[in-house]
């Protein structure tokens, strides 16, 4: 099979076939909006998500055999939401709206084997405002504004580890987490992430949803700082990578909660795993942004709230 290169991994006529498909199954459950929706039924406590899961219906829109519904000590579906109400494991960057993270579990899993895992950033909400599900949904004018911000977002996250700037111009949440580590403001970004990572202890790695650091060579170098730093240098200061702003749709997420992945990976060689599990998150707002602006057109100045989304009929079965 022939690489993916950026272009063809944003193939925005199967994205635009796969975000009808997706209106037609949300319309037909009535949730309203995917923010208003967010803030009625998505807990921020710690409880089973089992019976709302079922009530909402929402597993004929989330059907990955990995959403984990009922509580497995501190995880399940809505891990990721009660993470941004606290102080992430790995954070590398804040603005006033979002925060950039190292993610848990396998960073970079569907990379395969690739020595860019330790790559991997999230960005999710840290403070009241848009809040998605997942952006191959249906979206508000001011979710369409809120994803184009997050794609930024992360550019800057990207530019500030590039940079190595110092820990004291990489956000509140990463001053407040290096504070409470005993780290000085003047470290560099980079170190400290990789402080961050170094502090697991062997029973954090082991436990659910963990941590794993594989290199190219497919072995777990989490335990080694020294290893880790090394890779992570190496790559975040790599002028031949580009960075690959991605979403999981709805059938591959197991979170309840939309989040921007970034990857650096050379713009000519997207590695298949990602080529099938992720969707272009520039070419999602492209889509909505084209929606937004024939809605403006069409009302002539009027100031309304529309759910922005492709309106085409439903061209393949949604799986239940």
């Amino acid at each position: 099979m022939m690489p993916h290169s950026i272009q063809t991994f944003g193939d925005s006529a199967e994205i635009k076939t796969q975000m009808s498909a997706y209106k037609v199954a949300w319309d037909n459950l009535n949730l309203g909006s995917q923010s208003e929706f967010y803030g009625k039924t998505i807990p921020k406590e710690k409880v089973d998500f089992t019976e709302t899961f079922a009530t909402t219906q929402l597993g004929s829109l989330f059907t990955s055999d990995k959403v984990v519904t009922e509580m497995r000590g501190p995880y399940n579906c809505n891990m990721l939401y009660r993470q941004t109400q606290v102080m992430p494991d790995v954070v590398v960057y804040n603005d006033d709206h979002y925060v950039a993270l190292h993610p848990l579990g396998e960073p970079g899993r569907d990379l395969g084997s690739h020595g860019s895992r330790a790559s991997h950033l999230m960005v999710v909400p840290w403070e009241d405002g848009a809040i998605t599900l997942n952006e191959m949904f249906p979206s508000t004018e001011a979710e369409v504004n809120d994803l184009d911000a997050r794609n930024a977002f992360l550019e800057d996250a990207y530019a500030a580890l590039r940079n190595n700037c110092p820990v004291s111009e990489c956000g509140s949440k990463v001053v407040a987490r290096a504070a409470a580590m005993g780290v000085k403001v003047s470290l560099p970004i980079r170190d400290f992430m990789v402080d961050q990572i170094a502090s697991f202890t062997p029973e954090f790695r082991a436990a659910t949803p963990g941590y794993v650091l594989k290199n190219a060579a497919d072995e777990d170098i989490a335990h080694d700082k020294g290893l880790i730093q090394m890779t992570i240098d190496a790559f975040f200061t790599d002028p031949t990578l580009t960075i690959v702003k991605c979403i999981q749709g709805p059938e591959n997420n197991s979170q309840l909660m939309s989040h921007i992945h970034g990857f650096l990976l050379p713009e000519d060689c997207i590695p298949q795993g990602i080529a099938n599990n992720y969707i272009c998150s520039e070419s999602i707002l492209k889509h909505k942004q084209a929606l937004v602006d024939d809605y403006m057109d069409l009302d002539d100045g009027c100031d309304l709230v529309r759910t922005v989304s492709v309106a085409a009929p439903l061209v393949r079965q949604m799986a239940v």
